[in-house]
């Protein structure tokens, strides 16, 4: 049975609050691979992203560096889903306009969307 990672992630929103910190403050890459997930399903869900084979190798890469290779491919599987979930759940019931999905579309904007490009 999956865990909900959503109150977790959440809770540890600060870790990836901006490029300015450095990078996450703890050791729980899962928290941190989930909260990038969630940005990009925000991303798909408020703003109609629609990513290709391309763009998901590039965001893949990016997220897998942030946190140091450390998860598995089950593990990784896993908290996707998770993060999917959690993020269809919160933007059906909260709407975009909500600060929690603001924050996941602010860490979208400011480190995914540059991969675009």
């Amino acid at each position: 049975m999956r865990r909900p990672i959503l109150p977790l992630v959440l809770a540890a929103g600060f870790i990836l609050a901006g490029p300015a910190r450095g990078g996450p403050m703890t050791n729980d890459m899962d928290l941190v691979y989930a909260r990038y997930h969630m940005a990009i399903r925000a991303a798909e869900l408020c703003r109609g992203l629609a990513p290709g084979d391309a763009i998901w190798r590039k965001w893949s890469a990016y997220i897998d560096r942030k946190t140091n290779y450390e998860l598995g491919a089950g593990e990784r599987l896993s908290v996707i889903e998770g993060a999917k979930d959690d993020t269809t759940l919160m933007v059906r019931r909260q709407g975009c306009k909500d600060d929690d999905v603001k924050d996941l579309l602010a860490l979208y904007d400011a480190e995914l969307a540059p991969l675009l490009r």
